[in-house]
């Protein structure tokens, strides 16, 4: 009996998978006891962007910053309309370039800005849309004793005592005349009538340091009458004596400088060792006022400046102005006006302590007039235009030197027969601003 080989013949194909199918098999039957899986052991693992950073701009929050030693940058080539983008280490390129059309630069662009826009109206609604956060407040006992004290058993108290009224009235009052020769409409009028009056009178105490005594009334005659005040006493060891803010007022321990009474401000006595300090702040309500009798009659002196007769004063310039003011003013809206005021220095009395502009002048009572004014004389005829020549007052006091003296005008006036207050006064004035302090008119010749 003779044996024949037999030939067997694979492709590769079919022997690579037996190979493959072997070697699986294999791996079942006994697994390498080596071999360590590979696995990333981070909870958020960190992925590489695979594009530029400008039109991949997707980074995760716990990714780390990209060190400062890559920089990158965007370099416009207006030949080709083209937006390179360059990523480099020093002077290595950390990455391959890449370029942008003009369009798709602008695109990109135009989506990151709609996209930052709303995002800002998102973060607005939702701050609007917000509730407040209110922190809770818990009031302890030794925290409330601290600041307001404890009533009479050691316990914060609170007392708050209301009494008083309001009354309200409303309705409708209305008429009906029934007269024919008024029209229909006319007849019948009225409205509604409302009026309503309050007496209000609270005793509230907070602890035994602080109590507001308040009373208001609507009917009251004066505004005083009406107490509206915050009185807080602190204790011997405190730095704070007293604290009162609204109705208070303010003793003076001296008589020269008498205390003021009705204040509506606050008012602080402090104690620093054996220092005290006393401190009011308040806008005052009253005034006072003496009243002298002698002989059965009353003497009452009051104090008056020219200035406090009316908010607008308005002074005539001259004689000439005043006789001619009817004749000017009688065919308005024409100003019958020989005259026109080219230039004009206003000086009052320095008041306010003002540093500029501020001098020692004289004013002189008829100074260019032709005819010194009489009072007892109601109107003067053939005025002229008032000059400085029209009487020899300017021409004898610019001839003597001592005219200019601040010390010696006074004495120069008297000897030329001129009393002081009724024909001059020396003071110390300061100018006013035109257009801001006052107005002039140039035809009339009238100061305001």
């Amino acid at each position: 009996m003779s044996l024949k080989p037999v030939h067997f013949t694979f492709k590769p194909v079919v022997l690579t998978a037996v190979l493959i199918i072997a070697c699986f098999a294999a791996m079942a039957e006994k697994p390498f006891q080596d071999t360590i899986p590979v696995t990333d052991s981070l909870k958020y693992p960190i992925h590489d962007r695979y594009g530029d950073r400008f039109t991949n701009p997707g980074r995760s929050s716990l990714d780390l910053r990209t060190p400062i030693n890559i920089t990158d940058s965007i370099i416009y080539d207006p030949t080709t309309r083209q937006y390179f983008i360059i990523e480099k280490i020093g002077t290595k390129y950390y990455r391959k370039p890449t370029y942008l059309t003009f369009d798709e630069f602008m695109a990109i662009q135009a989506r990151k800005q709609e996209r930052e826009y709303f995002q800002k109206r998102s973060n607005i609604l939702n701050n609007l849309n917000r509730k407040l956060v209110r922190p809770k407040m818990n009031a302890y006992n030794n925290l409330f004793n601290r600041i307001f004290g404890a009533g009479p058993d050691g316990t914060p108290k609170v007392e708050i005592r209301p009494q008083g009224d309001v009354n309200i009235i409303a309705g409708y009052q209305g008429q009906n005349i029934k007269n024919p020769a008024l029209p229909e409409r006319a007849r019948k009028n009225g409205g509604f009538d409302f009026d309503m009056n309050a007496n209000l009178s609270v005793i509230a105490n907070i602890g035994d340091k602080l109590k507001l005594p308040i009373n208001y009334n609507t009917l009251a005659n004066f505004n005083f009458e009406n107490q509206l005040k915050l009185d807080y006493a602190g204790t011997n060891d405190e730095i704070l004596k007293r604290l009162e803010a609204g109705n208070i007022s303010f003793a003076s321990k001296g008589t020269l400088i008498p205390g003021a009474q009705q204040l509506f401000g606050i008012k602080t006595q402090l104690q620093f060792g054996k220092l005290f300090v006393t401190a009011a702040i308040a806008n005052q309500q009253s005034s006072r006022q003496s009243l002298g009798l002698q002989g059965g009659a009353t003497n009452t002196y009051f104090e008056f400046k020219a200035n406090d007769y009316e908010e607008n004063r308005h002074f005539l310039l001259a004689q000439f102005f005043r006789e001619n003011f009817k004749n000017a003013m009688k065919d308005l809206p024409r100003v019958n006006s020989l005259v026109q005021i080219l230039r004009l220095e206003v000086w009052v009395t320095n008041r306010n302590g003002s540093t500029t502009e501020t001098r020692d002048v004289v004013g002189l009572m008829d100074l260019g007039e032709r005819n010194p004014f009489n009072p007892s004389i109601q109107s003067q005829t053939n005025l002229a235009f008032p000059f400085n020549d029209a009487n020899n007052l300017y021409r004898n006091i610019i001839n003597d030197p001592s005219s200019r003296n601040s010390s010696q005008v006074t004495t120069k006036l008297a000897s030329l027969g001129l009393r002081a207050v009724q024909d001059f006064e020396k003071t110390f004035a300061r100018k006013l601003l035109a257009y801001n302090d006052y107005q002039f008119n140039p035809q009339i010749g009238y100061l305001s």
